[in-house]
């Protein structure tokens, strides 16, 4: 998940906290503005978030979906890149494989000072088909869309949609990430301009559950020779540990601070001849 957050410093000022105890988590929506206020009392509009989150499919998983001669293909918003070559045989092979897929919401806490990602969204995903050959017992195929990364728990979900009697199921424990690099906390800016943020984080080591498994083998109907390459894959101990690959998120966001309006800095200017008035009495 590849997330440029080009303001989560910027989410950290957005996000609405009444003290560090009662912070709670809040989500911000592309489109979406969220407004707080920090420590030193300025209020900030959170806004324009923008990004992308790449899922990169490791060597091993590309190995075992071209054992099955399984077909890649894009679900709208994601975009596919997927190169192919052709064998002396005539079949095609892929190269490698990755899906970027827009970020539509960031969710976090935020204590007054700093704010921490709890969780990532993106749109669209990609489709996997099977037909029957020497790894399958038949046609499936598999919908994996809508990912959302909890860096509270370490999982990836994701809206499945599952030939062979798997169906539909919401919000599927895909994956478990192993390692996360770059940050997940922003700060808030010292001074009140408006300020972009552009973050970079990366979870490698993707390992499914038997759960997970299951429903992988179960979907695109893989037989003993399937499953086996399947196995390899999630495999820590092979791959360099690479599991079914990596997530790239790159995440933009701009924070503005908020201008009084006139009739603010008219109360405020009403405030300021009261209190001199007051102290011209009390010095009589």
């Amino acid at each position: 998940m590849k997330f440029a957050l080009k303001s989560l410093a910027v989410a950290a000022s957005a996000f609405v906290a009444v003290g560090a105890a009662q912070a709670a988590s809040q989500t911000l929506a592309v489109g979406g503005t969220l407004s707080g206020t920090d420590t030193t009392g300025t209020t900030w509009n959170l806004h324009d978030l923008s990004g992308s989150g790449t899922l990169s499919f490791s060597s091993l998983l590309i190995s075992a979906l071209n054992t099955a001669a399984v077909k890649i293909t894009e679900v709208s918003p994601a975009t596919l890149n997927a190169p192919t070559s052709t064998t002396t045989s005539g079949a095609v092979k892929y190269i490698s494989a990755s899906a970027a897929a827009p970020i539509t919401s960031l969710t976090g806490t935020f204590d007054g000072s700093t704010l921490t990602v709890e969780q990532v969204a993106t749109a669209g995903g990609a489709t996997q088909t099977t037909i029957k050959n020497g790894a399958t017992s038949g046609p499936g195929s598999l919908v994996i869309n809508n990912l959302n990364v909890d860096l509270t728990t370490k999982t990836v979900y994701a809206d499945i949609n599952g030939a062979n009697g798997v169906g539909v199921q919401n919000h599927f424990a895909l994956w478990t990430y192993t390692n996360l690099t770059g940050p997940t906390s922003f700060s808030v800016p010292s001074t009140a301009t408006e300020t972009p943020f552009t973050v970079t984080n990366t979870l490698t080591g993707l390992f499914a559950s038997q759960a997970s498994m299951d429903m992988f083998a179960k979907s695109l109907n893989l037989n003993s020779i399937g499953i086996s390459a399947l196995k390899s894959v999630n495999d820590p101990t092979k791959g360099g540990g690479a599991g079914f690959g990596s997530i790239t998120s790159t995440i933009s966001v701009i924070a503005t601070p908020a201008v009084p309006e006139p009739s603010t800095y008219a109360l405020m200017g009403l405030g300021l001849v009261g209190m001199s008035l007051v102290a011209r009495r009390r010095a009589r």
